[in-house]
Protein backbone atom coordinates (compact mmCIF):
# COMPACT_ATOMS: atom_id res chain seq x y z
CA UNK A 1 0.00 0.00 0.00
CA UNK A 2 1.36 3.16 -0.86
CA UNK A 3 0.05 6.50 0.79
CA UNK A 4 -0.91 9.22 -1.86
CA UNK A 5 -2.11 12.12 0.29
CA UNK A 6 0.91 12.58 2.28
CA UNK A 7 1.08 16.32 3.80
CA UNK A 8 -1.52 15.46 6.32
CA UNK A 9 0.74 13.58 7.27
CA UNK A 10 3.70 15.48 7.01
CA UNK A 11 1.73 18.24 9.31
CA UNK A 12 0.96 16.20 11.92
CA UNK A 13 4.35 14.50 12.09
CA UNK A 14 6.58 17.90 11.85
CA UNK A 15 3.83 18.99 15.38
CA UNK A 16 4.01 15.91 16.91
CA UNK A 17 7.54 15.07 16.87
CA UNK A 18 8.11 19.26 18.13
CA UNK A 19 5.68 18.47 21.20
CA UNK A 20 7.65 14.77 21.73
CA UNK A 21 10.94 16.53 21.62
CA UNK A 22 9.81 19.43 23.90
CA UNK A 23 8.09 16.66 26.74
CA UNK A 24 11.33 14.37 26.50
CA UNK A 25 13.39 17.65 27.11
CA UNK A 26 11.38 18.95 29.97
CA UNK A 27 11.58 16.86 33.74
CA UNK A 28 9.21 18.74 34.62
CA UNK A 29 6.44 18.09 33.26
CA UNK A 30 3.94 15.19 34.35
CA UNK A 31 4.29 11.14 33.90
CA UNK A 32 1.01 12.09 32.03
CA UNK A 33 2.16 14.00 29.57
CA UNK A 34 5.42 11.93 29.26
CA UNK A 35 3.21 8.75 28.16
CA UNK A 36 0.78 11.18 26.39
CA UNK A 37 3.87 12.67 23.83
CA UNK A 38 5.46 9.35 23.88
CA UNK A 39 2.42 7.36 22.42
CA UNK A 40 2.12 10.21 20.21
CA UNK A 41 6.33 9.51 18.87
CA UNK A 42 5.37 5.98 18.14
CA UNK A 43 2.77 7.51 15.77
CA UNK A 44 4.88 9.57 14.29
CA UNK A 45 7.44 6.12 13.99
CA UNK A 46 4.55 4.60 12.46
CA UNK A 47 3.72 7.25 9.76
CA UNK A 48 7.37 7.17 8.96
CA UNK A 49 7.55 3.20 8.47
CA UNK A 50 4.25 2.82 6.64
CA UNK A 51 5.67 5.87 4.30
CA UNK A 52 9.67 6.75 4.41
CA UNK A 53 9.27 9.70 2.39
CA UNK A 54 7.60 11.30 4.97
CA UNK A 55 10.50 11.55 7.72
CA UNK A 56 12.61 13.18 4.64
CA UNK A 57 9.94 15.88 4.11
CA UNK A 58 9.95 16.54 8.19
CA UNK A 59 13.22 16.96 8.22
CA UNK A 60 13.45 18.97 4.75
CA UNK A 61 10.69 21.68 6.23
CA UNK A 62 12.57 21.56 10.14
CA UNK A 63 15.80 22.60 8.17
CA UNK A 64 14.12 25.14 5.86
CA UNK A 65 12.23 26.57 8.68
CA UNK A 66 15.02 26.62 11.61
CA UNK A 67 12.41 25.54 13.84
CA UNK A 68 14.60 24.37 16.03
CA UNK A 69 15.69 28.12 16.96
CA UNK A 70 12.08 29.43 16.94
CA UNK A 71 11.61 26.98 19.72
CA UNK A 72 14.78 27.94 21.88
CA UNK A 73 13.75 31.39 21.49
CA UNK A 74 10.66 31.10 22.82
CA UNK A 75 12.33 29.34 25.69
CA UNK A 76 11.61 25.35 24.82
CA UNK A 77 14.57 22.92 23.78
CA UNK A 78 15.29 22.58 19.91
CA UNK A 79 13.78 19.71 17.66
CA UNK A 80 16.10 19.02 15.05
CA UNK A 81 18.14 16.28 17.48
CA UNK A 82 15.53 14.34 18.67
CA UNK A 83 13.78 14.56 14.96
CA UNK A 84 17.05 12.91 13.66
CA UNK A 85 16.78 10.54 15.79
CA UNK A 86 12.88 9.71 15.62
CA UNK A 87 13.84 9.17 11.65
CA UNK A 88 16.43 7.37 12.00
CA UNK A 89 14.46 5.00 14.25
CA UNK A 90 11.98 4.46 11.87
CA UNK A 91 14.20 4.08 9.27
CA UNK A 92 15.91 1.16 10.83
CA UNK A 93 12.43 -0.08 11.89
CA UNK A 94 11.37 -0.21 8.63
CA UNK A 95 14.26 -1.60 7.15
CA UNK A 96 14.78 -4.58 9.79
CA UNK A 97 10.94 -5.99 8.72
CA UNK A 98 10.13 -4.20 4.95
CA UNK A 99 13.90 -3.31 3.60
CA UNK A 100 14.12 -0.25 1.29
CA UNK A 101 17.40 0.84 2.21
CA UNK A 102 19.69 0.49 -1.31
CA UNK A 103 22.80 -1.36 -0.28
CA UNK A 104 24.46 -0.99 -3.74
CA UNK A 105 25.43 2.72 -4.50
CA UNK A 106 28.60 2.80 -7.10
CA UNK A 107 27.32 6.39 -8.50
CA UNK A 108 27.55 7.90 -4.93
CA UNK A 109 30.41 6.17 -3.52
CA UNK A 110 33.12 8.69 -4.01
CA UNK A 111 30.72 11.10 -2.49
CA UNK A 112 30.21 8.88 0.34
CA UNK A 113 33.50 8.34 0.81
CA UNK A 114 35.12 11.93 0.76
CA UNK A 115 31.70 13.25 3.13
CA UNK A 116 32.95 10.97 5.58
CA UNK A 117 36.84 11.55 5.05
CA UNK A 118 35.65 15.49 5.62
CA UNK A 119 33.93 14.37 8.84
CA UNK A 120 37.18 12.19 10.14
CA UNK A 121 39.29 15.51 9.44
CA UNK A 122 37.05 17.70 11.06
CA UNK A 123 37.22 15.27 14.20
CA UNK A 124 41.14 14.78 13.86
CA UNK A 125 41.26 18.89 13.85
CA UNK A 126 39.91 18.95 17.33
CA UNK A 127 43.12 17.89 18.54
CA UNK A 128 44.97 21.26 17.66
CA UNK A 129 41.97 23.59 18.56
CA UNK A 130 42.54 25.90 21.35
CA UNK A 131 38.98 26.09 22.34
CA UNK A 132 37.89 22.41 22.19
CA UNK A 133 34.58 22.47 23.50
CA UNK A 134 33.70 24.84 20.31
CA UNK A 135 35.68 22.11 17.88
CA UNK A 136 33.57 19.24 19.35
CA UNK A 137 30.26 20.80 18.94
CA UNK A 138 30.98 21.12 15.38
CA UNK A 139 31.99 17.87 15.33
CA UNK A 140 28.48 16.57 16.77
CA UNK A 141 26.74 19.09 14.78
CA UNK A 142 28.66 17.85 11.63
CA UNK A 143 27.74 14.06 12.23
CA UNK A 144 23.75 15.16 12.72
CA UNK A 145 23.94 16.55 9.49
CA UNK A 146 25.48 13.22 8.06
CA UNK A 147 23.00 11.59 9.74
CA UNK A 148 20.34 13.55 8.41
CA UNK A 149 21.77 13.16 4.90
CA UNK A 150 21.04 9.67 5.08
CA UNK A 151 18.01 9.25 6.47
CA UNK A 152 16.64 11.28 3.61
CA UNK A 153 19.10 9.37 1.01
CA UNK A 154 17.27 6.03 2.54
CA UNK A 155 13.27 7.51 3.07
CA UNK A 156 13.55 8.99 -0.63
CA UNK A 157 12.73 5.61 -2.55
CA UNK A 158 10.90 7.03 -5.61
CA UNK A 159 11.29 9.70 -7.75
CA UNK A 160 8.19 11.04 -7.10
CA UNK A 161 8.82 11.09 -3.78
CA UNK A 162 12.15 13.62 -4.89
CA UNK A 163 10.44 15.58 -6.90
CA UNK A 164 7.53 16.08 -4.10
CA UNK A 165 10.14 17.31 -1.75
CA UNK A 166 11.94 19.59 -4.13
CA UNK A 167 8.22 20.98 -4.19
CA UNK A 168 8.55 20.97 -0.77
CA UNK A 169 11.42 22.78 -0.73
CA UNK A 170 10.07 25.46 -3.22
CA UNK A 171 6.85 25.97 -0.85
CA UNK A 172 8.30 26.42 1.93
CA UNK A 173 11.06 29.23 1.06
CA UNK A 174 8.38 31.09 -0.84
CA UNK A 175 5.87 30.65 2.45
CA UNK A 176 8.53 32.27 4.63
CA UNK A 177 9.61 34.87 2.22
CA UNK A 178 6.30 36.11 1.66
CA UNK A 179 6.33 36.93 5.53
CA UNK A 180 9.35 39.02 4.93
CA UNK A 181 7.64 41.25 2.18
CA UNK A 182 4.80 41.57 4.16
CA UNK A 183 6.66 43.68 6.52
CA UNK A 184 8.29 45.57 3.65
CA UNK A 185 4.90 46.10 2.54
CA UNK A 186 3.80 47.13 6.01
CA UNK A 187 6.76 48.56 7.36
CA UNK A 188 6.24 46.72 10.57
CA UNK A 189 9.54 45.06 11.11
CA UNK A 190 8.75 44.48 14.98
CA UNK A 191 6.53 41.31 13.59
CA UNK A 192 8.44 38.56 12.99
CA UNK A 193 5.83 35.78 12.52
CA UNK A 194 7.48 33.73 15.50
CA UNK A 195 10.37 33.96 14.65
CA UNK A 196 9.98 32.59 10.75
CA UNK A 197 10.34 36.30 9.46
CA UNK A 198 13.45 37.91 10.86
CA UNK A 199 15.14 41.03 10.12
CA UNK A 200 18.88 43.01 11.57
CA UNK A 201 19.65 46.09 12.51
CA UNK A 202 19.40 47.92 9.19
CA UNK A 203 16.11 45.61 8.21
CA UNK A 204 17.38 43.52 6.42
CA UNK A 205 15.39 40.43 5.43
CA UNK A 206 16.85 37.87 6.76
CA UNK A 207 14.06 34.96 6.93
CA UNK A 208 13.91 32.27 9.93
CA UNK A 209 18.18 32.16 10.06
CA UNK A 210 19.00 36.06 11.42
CA UNK A 211 21.18 36.25 8.83
CA UNK A 212 20.55 38.61 5.35
CA UNK A 213 23.46 37.20 3.64
CA UNK A 214 23.15 33.85 4.11
CA UNK A 215 19.16 33.76 3.96
CA UNK A 216 20.07 35.45 0.70
CA UNK A 217 22.42 32.32 -0.30
CA UNK A 218 19.83 29.55 0.56
CA UNK A 219 17.21 31.78 -1.99
CA UNK A 220 19.54 31.78 -4.44
CA UNK A 221 19.81 27.83 -4.10
CA UNK A 222 15.90 27.86 -4.06
CA UNK A 223 15.41 29.93 -7.47
CA UNK A 224 16.80 27.81 -10.09
CA UNK A 225 14.22 24.61 -8.88
CA UNK A 226 11.49 27.28 -9.00
CA UNK A 227 12.59 28.78 -12.49
CA UNK A 228 13.02 24.70 -14.19
CA UNK A 229 10.04 24.22 -12.29
CA UNK A 230 8.13 26.99 -14.61
CA UNK A 231 10.03 25.76 -17.53
CA UNK A 232 8.62 22.19 -17.43
CA UNK A 233 5.59 22.77 -15.77
CA UNK A 234 2.19 22.25 -16.73
CA UNK A 235 -0.26 25.50 -16.77
CA UNK A 236 -1.44 25.25 -13.05
CA UNK A 237 2.14 24.71 -11.97
CA UNK A 238 3.81 27.64 -14.27
CA UNK A 239 1.57 29.80 -12.56
CA UNK A 240 2.70 28.42 -9.03
CA UNK A 241 6.27 28.90 -10.11
CA UNK A 242 5.92 32.36 -11.96
CA UNK A 243 4.63 33.77 -8.59
CA UNK A 244 7.07 31.91 -6.76
CA UNK A 245 10.36 33.53 -9.18
CA UNK A 246 8.62 37.04 -8.17
CA UNK A 247 8.43 36.02 -4.43
CA UNK A 248 11.66 34.54 -3.87
CA UNK A 249 13.55 37.39 -6.04
CA UNK A 250 11.40 40.33 -4.34
CA UNK A 251 12.84 38.47 -1.02
CA UNK A 252 16.17 38.42 -1.97
CA UNK A 253 16.64 42.26 -2.90
CA UNK A 254 15.20 42.66 -0.02
CA UNK A 255 18.48 40.86 1.52
CA UNK A 256 20.63 43.39 0.42
CA UNK A 257 23.18 40.41 -0.69
CA UNK A 258 25.60 41.46 -2.73
CA UNK A 259 26.91 37.63 -3.20
CA UNK A 260 23.19 36.69 -3.19
CA UNK A 261 22.57 39.37 -6.01
CA UNK A 262 25.66 37.70 -8.06
CA UNK A 263 25.13 34.37 -6.80
CA UNK A 264 21.14 34.37 -8.70
CA UNK A 265 22.64 36.07 -11.82
CA UNK A 266 25.01 33.38 -12.00
CA UNK A 267 22.37 30.80 -11.78
CA UNK A 268 20.18 32.29 -14.40
CA UNK A 269 23.56 32.75 -16.69
CA UNK A 270 24.07 29.12 -16.33
CA UNK A 271 20.17 27.93 -17.15
CA UNK A 272 20.01 30.41 -19.97
CA UNK A 273 23.35 29.22 -21.55
CA UNK A 274 23.96 26.07 -20.84
CA UNK A 275 21.03 24.27 -19.36
CA UNK A 276 18.37 25.11 -21.60
CA UNK A 277 18.36 25.34 -25.69
CA UNK A 278 19.80 28.53 -26.26
CA UNK A 279 17.39 31.26 -27.91
CA UNK A 280 19.49 34.59 -28.55
CA UNK A 281 15.73 36.74 -29.08
CA UNK A 282 15.09 35.51 -25.83
CA UNK A 283 18.40 36.22 -24.49
CA UNK A 284 18.45 39.44 -25.44
CA UNK A 285 15.26 40.27 -24.33
CA UNK A 286 15.82 39.57 -20.79
CA UNK A 287 18.98 41.51 -20.98
CA UNK A 288 17.05 44.18 -22.64
CA UNK A 289 14.13 44.48 -19.54
CA UNK A 290 16.51 43.84 -16.78
CA UNK A 291 18.50 47.11 -18.14
CA UNK A 292 15.21 48.67 -19.00
CA UNK A 293 13.92 48.19 -15.43
CA UNK A 294 17.11 49.27 -13.63
CA UNK A 295 16.41 52.76 -13.20
CA UNK A 296 13.43 52.08 -11.89
CA UNK A 297 14.18 49.86 -8.99
CA UNK A 298 14.10 51.80 -5.75
CA UNK A 299 17.42 54.25 -4.92
CA UNK A 300 18.55 51.69 -2.11
CA UNK A 301 18.73 48.10 -4.59
CA UNK A 302 20.53 50.55 -7.05
CA UNK A 303 22.74 51.51 -4.35
CA UNK A 304 23.90 48.19 -3.11
CA UNK A 305 23.82 46.84 -6.87
CA UNK A 306 26.89 49.64 -8.23
CA UNK A 307 28.61 48.97 -4.89
CA UNK A 308 29.87 45.86 -6.41
CA UNK A 309 31.44 47.91 -9.36
CA UNK A 310 34.40 48.54 -7.51
CA UNK A 311 35.48 45.13 -7.11
CA UNK A 312 36.04 45.80 -11.17
CA UNK A 313 39.73 45.15 -11.42
CA UNK A 314 40.41 48.75 -13.15
CA UNK A 315 38.91 49.75 -10.33
CA UNK A 316 42.08 51.43 -8.16
CA UNK A 317 42.12 49.88 -5.05
CA UNK A 318 38.49 48.79 -5.49
CA UNK A 319 38.54 46.33 -2.53
CA UNK A 320 39.63 49.18 0.34
CA UNK A 321 37.12 51.62 -0.86
CA UNK A 322 34.40 50.08 0.98
CA UNK A 323 34.91 49.13 4.71
CA UNK A 324 32.62 45.86 4.37
CA UNK A 325 35.21 44.64 1.45
CA UNK A 326 38.07 45.74 3.27
CA UNK A 327 37.05 43.55 6.65
CA UNK A 328 36.72 40.49 4.51
CA UNK A 329 39.78 41.07 2.40
CA UNK A 330 41.57 40.81 5.86
CA UNK A 331 39.15 38.03 7.23
CA UNK A 332 40.36 35.99 3.86
CA UNK A 333 43.81 36.94 4.00
CA UNK A 334 43.97 36.35 8.15
CA UNK A 335 42.49 32.47 7.20
CA UNK A 336 45.40 32.20 4.68
CA UNK A 337 48.00 32.91 7.51
CA UNK A 338 46.12 30.62 9.61
CA UNK A 339 46.46 27.73 7.11
CA UNK A 340 50.00 28.66 6.35
CA UNK A 341 50.90 28.24 10.12
CA UNK A 342 48.86 25.09 10.48
CA UNK A 343 48.78 23.64 6.83
CA UNK A 344 48.30 19.91 7.87
CA UNK A 345 44.92 19.74 9.92
CA UNK A 346 44.05 23.71 10.29
CA UNK A 347 43.54 25.76 13.46
CA UNK A 348 40.67 23.32 14.89
CA UNK A 349 36.85 22.83 13.47
CA UNK A 350 34.96 26.29 14.65
CA UNK A 351 38.21 27.88 15.89
CA UNK A 352 38.57 30.41 13.22
CA UNK A 353 36.98 33.47 15.30
CA UNK A 354 38.78 32.47 18.69
CA UNK A 355 42.35 32.68 16.39
CA UNK A 356 41.57 35.48 14.31
CA UNK A 357 42.79 38.32 16.55
CA UNK A 358 45.71 36.45 16.76
CA UNK A 359 46.82 35.65 13.37
CA UNK A 360 45.37 38.92 12.06
CA UNK A 361 47.98 41.46 13.77
CA UNK A 362 50.67 39.46 11.42
CA UNK A 363 49.14 41.08 8.37
CA UNK A 364 48.29 44.46 9.85
CA UNK A 365 45.15 45.10 7.09
CA UNK A 366 42.71 46.37 9.63
CA UNK A 367 42.90 46.81 13.59
CA UNK A 368 39.71 45.58 14.98
CA UNK A 369 38.80 44.17 18.36
CA UNK A 370 35.95 41.22 17.95
CA UNK A 371 35.93 38.08 16.85
CA UNK A 372 35.17 37.71 13.16
CA UNK A 373 34.26 34.84 10.97
CA UNK A 374 36.25 33.68 7.76
CA UNK A 375 33.48 35.09 5.40
CA UNK A 376 34.21 32.36 2.68
CA UNK A 377 33.46 28.97 3.28
CA UNK A 378 35.97 27.48 1.55
CA UNK A 379 39.05 30.04 3.41
CA UNK A 380 37.16 28.86 6.62
CA UNK A 381 37.69 24.77 5.95
CA UNK A 382 40.79 25.36 4.35
CA UNK A 383 41.76 27.64 8.01
CA UNK A 384 40.24 25.01 10.65
CA UNK A 385 40.82 21.57 8.96
CA UNK A 386 43.63 22.26 6.79
CA UNK A 387 44.93 20.50 3.48
CA UNK A 388 43.40 16.93 4.78
CA UNK A 389 40.00 18.29 5.35
CA UNK A 390 40.19 21.17 1.89
CA UNK A 391 40.87 18.00 -0.05
CA UNK A 392 38.01 15.98 1.51
CA UNK A 393 35.49 18.49 1.14
CA UNK A 394 36.80 19.78 -2.38
CA UNK A 395 36.79 16.20 -3.39
CA UNK A 396 32.87 15.46 -1.99
CA UNK A 397 32.08 18.16 -4.37
CA UNK A 398 33.87 17.66 -7.30
CA UNK A 399 32.65 14.07 -7.05
CA UNK A 400 29.40 15.09 -6.69
CA UNK A 401 28.88 17.11 -9.89
CA UNK A 402 30.82 14.46 -11.77
CA UNK A 403 27.88 11.87 -10.66
CA UNK A 404 25.46 14.37 -11.98
CA UNK A 405 27.17 14.98 -15.19
CA UNK A 406 27.34 10.78 -15.66
CA UNK A 407 23.68 10.61 -14.93
CA UNK A 408 22.56 13.43 -17.10
CA UNK A 409 24.83 11.30 -19.61
CA UNK A 410 23.13 8.33 -19.25
CA UNK A 411 19.24 10.24 -19.31
CA UNK A 412 20.12 11.57 -22.31
CA UNK A 413 20.46 8.07 -23.77
CA UNK A 414 16.89 6.67 -22.12
CA UNK A 415 13.77 7.51 -24.12
CA UNK A 416 11.89 6.94 -21.26
CA UNK A 417 14.38 9.15 -18.79
CA UNK A 418 14.97 11.85 -20.84
CA UNK A 419 12.66 14.61 -18.52
CA UNK A 420 14.53 13.96 -15.91
CA UNK A 421 16.88 16.17 -17.53
CA UNK A 422 15.68 19.60 -16.84
CA UNK A 423 15.71 18.11 -13.04
CA UNK A 424 18.91 17.31 -12.88
CA UNK A 425 20.12 20.66 -14.36
CA UNK A 426 17.89 22.39 -11.53
CA UNK A 427 20.18 20.31 -9.14
CA UNK A 428 23.35 21.16 -10.98
CA UNK A 429 22.76 25.43 -11.08
CA UNK A 430 20.64 24.88 -7.49
CA UNK A 431 24.41 23.41 -5.77
CA UNK A 432 26.55 26.22 -7.95
CA UNK A 433 24.48 28.95 -7.05
CA UNK A 434 24.83 27.83 -3.44
CA UNK A 435 28.82 27.50 -4.02
CA UNK A 436 29.04 30.51 -5.46
CA UNK A 437 27.56 32.64 -2.71
CA UNK A 438 30.02 30.43 -0.32
CA UNK A 439 32.79 32.29 -1.82
CA UNK A 440 31.61 35.83 0.22
CA UNK A 441 30.11 33.86 3.31
CA UNK A 442 31.45 31.17 5.74
CA UNK A 443 29.57 27.89 7.35
CA UNK A 444 27.74 28.94 9.59
CA UNK A 445 24.28 27.41 8.00
CA UNK A 446 25.61 25.05 5.99
CA UNK A 447 22.90 22.65 7.15
CA UNK A 448 21.37 23.79 3.75
CA UNK A 449 24.06 22.55 1.50
CA UNK A 450 24.16 19.60 3.27
CA UNK A 451 20.28 19.52 2.77
CA UNK A 452 20.99 20.35 -1.20
CA UNK A 453 23.94 17.39 -1.31
CA UNK A 454 21.00 14.97 0.01
CA UNK A 455 18.90 15.78 -2.51
CA UNK A 456 21.69 15.50 -4.98
CA UNK A 457 22.59 12.24 -4.05
CA UNK A 458 19.24 10.97 -3.93
CA UNK A 459 18.55 12.15 -7.45
CA UNK A 460 21.49 10.15 -8.80
CA UNK A 461 20.37 7.07 -7.24
CA UNK A 462 16.69 6.56 -7.91
CA UNK A 463 17.45 7.75 -11.81
CA UNK A 464 20.75 4.75 -11.77
CA UNK A 465 18.20 2.38 -10.38
CA UNK A 466 15.40 2.75 -11.94
CA UNK A 467 17.26 2.80 -15.12
CA UNK A 468 18.84 -0.47 -14.60
CA UNK A 469 15.80 -2.40 -12.44
CA UNK A 470 12.81 0.18 -12.62
CA UNK A 471 11.16 -2.74 -10.38
CA UNK A 472 13.52 -2.22 -7.67
CA UNK A 473 11.92 1.38 -6.45
CA UNK A 474 8.39 -0.02 -6.59
CA UNK A 475 9.65 -3.24 -4.34
CA UNK A 476 11.10 -0.84 -1.34
CA UNK A 477 7.55 1.00 -1.35
CA UNK A 478 5.38 -1.88 -0.85
CA UNK A 479 4.40 -2.40 2.46
CA UNK A 480 3.64 -6.05 4.36
CA UNK A 481 -0.35 -6.13 5.78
Amino acid sequence: MVIRKDYPYVLLALVLTALAATAVADPGESVGTFALLGLMGVAVIMAIIINPSLGAYVLILAVFSNVSRQLTDQGLPGVIKPLVVVVFVAIVIRNYYIGGIPSNRPRTARVEIALIAYFVAVAASFLVASDRDLALERVIDLAKDIVIIYCILFSLRRLQDWKQAIFIVVLATTALSLLGLYQVASGDYGQTFLGFARVDTSNRLAGPINEPNMWGQVLAAVVPFAVFGFLRGTPAKKLFYAVSIVILMAELLNTYSRGAYLAVLVGLFLIMFFFTRFNPIFAFSVVAIAVLLFPFLPAQYVARFQSISILAPSTENGVYQDASFRGRASELRTGLVMFATHPILGVGAANYPVNYQTYTQLIGMEVRTDTREAHSLYIEVLAETGVIGSVAFLGMLFFIFQALARIKADVRNSLSHQKWISHISAMQVSLLSYLFAALFLHGAYIRFLWILLALALTLVLLLHEDMNDPSRANKSNRVVA
